[in-house]
């Protein structure tokens, strides 16, 4: 229900930039040609920006709940973040 009335919301407004985890809203985001992130992007983002150091701890912080990651995405955050060695 929150993800259907942040779609909403961005349908009304100029260039919005929402905050979408769950994959069906993202699907639905992409057909509406919204521009969107998650909170791995955001956690991304905070890193590049200097705003958090590492990301792995938010990582393990999140994990700990029950916000499903993959695996392979976390490995390729970390990566991109020069947070483990790449192959």
């Amino acid at each position: 229900m929150g993800e259907a009335s942040a779609i909403a919301l961005a349908k009304e407004m100029e260039s919005p930039l929402i905050l979408l985890d769950d994959l069906k809203a993202r699907k639905l985001a992409s057909k509406l040609n919204l521009k969107f992130t998650g909170t791995l992007g955001v956690i991304n983002k905070a890193k590049q920006i200097g705003a958090i150091e590492k990301v792995k701890p938010l990582i393990d912080k999140l994990q700990a709940t029950n916000f499903r990651i993959s695996g392979n995405i976390i490995t390729e955050l970390l990566r991109k973040n020069n947070e483990i060695a790449s192959r």
